[in-house]
């Protein structure tokens, strides 16, 4: 029992050290890479910080002005902002945000006392949360040593980090998928699930549309015979995206394609997900080797242990994510929508990988003899 103890400390304790240097090497390493923006402040953040400064106490003139001044200084493509341009009246995005209540909400305190960079807090937390559920995959399957691998590999990829640590909302939303993953491998009781699956849902319904995940999900769980839980999931999934449907969310389906009448984006659907599917790994291949790689291994470890929940939950959820990135069209997002996968790569490669401390000892041994 002691021994088993002092590993679980190793493990959270490697956790932590990974989640420090990944913050720490973002901070330092920031800004545009091949014209894209690597850095800490993005164009959608400016909403939600403009939103939280207000809810803080500011008014709309104070917390549009703060948020302005920071852009302009310390963003990398965004940074030619006047304050009118970020008042709700003008900017064309809020109506479509109006919604995504839960990130500016939790920024709350954290932008009292830090100003805009208090907009970091969150998802530096959210990080860390997805790195203590994977932690925990690993000391439930006694596979300590893989999950701190494939941590130390995620953590190491510029993509994940892009989005990971950054004033946006993706980072909140890997979070409360990898609480969602969590409490699947818990086989927690029925009463506890329906009202666990119940706040998750409602709370990553206003943090971002993610009605295809939970379909994901929902299918998995159908599989399963698990189907009255199933319908749950797609039923309260679907009535929580029912207010941003209504406001100009819609709209953005295939924005790309402008005024065309909605019938007609849907038969153009099927090719923005073919090129935007291109697009996706293409640019993981050229400017991120490491996650497309592991994520190559997964697709490969998960199609050959399809039966296993975590394959299962890993191929669907990798497909709700490429379904939702090809929605408004736009190629070159670097896996940005699909990162509420990022809990379902680990936990599929860790619960399909037999890599040990002794298998390293014994490999050792072999090259003596």
């Amino acid at each position: 029992m002691k021994l088993k103890t002092e590993n679980n400390f190793l493990t959270y304790f490697s956790v932590a050290i990974i989640w420090i240097l990944a913050i720490l090497i973002k901070l330092k390493f920031n800004g545009l890479a091949f014209g894209f923006d690597y850095g800490l402040y993005h164009p959608d953040g400016a909403l939600y910080s403009v939103r939280a400064l207000d809810w803080a106490g500011l008014s709309e003139i104070e917390a549009a002005t703060r948020v302005s001044n920071w852009y302009n200084t310390h963003a990398f493509k965004f940074n030619t902002t006047s304050p009118v341009d970020l008042f709700y009246a003008n900017h064309p995005l809020y109506a479509e945000y109006s919604t995504r209540l839960l990130y500016p909400l939790l920024s709350v305190p954290f932008v009292k006392l830090f100003g805009v960079p208090g907009m970091l807090v969150i998802p530096a937390l959210s990080l860390l949360m997805f790195m203590l559920l994977v932690a925990k995959i690993g000391i439930r399957h006694d596979k300590r040593v893989i999950a701190v691998i494939v941590l130390f590999f995620v953590s190491s990829s510029s993509t994940v980090m892009r989005w990971m640590f950054s004033n946006t909302t993706d980072a909140l939303l890997a979070a409360i998928f990898s609480l969602a993953g969590y409490l699947l491998v818990k086989r927690v009781s029925n009463s506890y699930w329906y009202l666990a699956f119940g706040i998750l849902i409602l709370l990553s319904g206003v943090t971002r549309i993610s009605v295809i995940f939970w379909i994901a999900v929902a299918t998995v769980l159908w599989f399963q015979k698990l189907k009255v839980q199933s319908i749950y999931l797609v039923l309260l999934s679907f009535s929580i995206v029912i207010p941003t449907l209504l406001t100009h969310q819609s709209s953005s389906f295939l924005a790309v394609e402008g005024d065309r009448p909605f019938i007609e984006k849907i038969f153009l659907y099927p090719f923005y997900l073919v090129k935007v599917t291109f697009y996706e790994i293409m640019q993981l291949i050229i400017l991120d080797r490491i996650f497309f790689l592991l994520c190559a291994l997964c697709v490969y470890l998960s199609l050959r242990n399809i039966n296993k929940e975590s394959s299962q939950l890993f191929i669907l959820v990798l497909f709700a994510g490429l379904l939702t990135g090809a929605l408004n069209g736009n190629v070159g997002v670097n896996f940005r929508y699909q990162l509420p996968v990022l809990f379902f790569i680990c936990w599929s490669l860790i619960d399909n990988l037999n890599i040990s401390v002794n298998s390293f000892k014994r490999l050792s041994v072999n090259q003596k003899t």
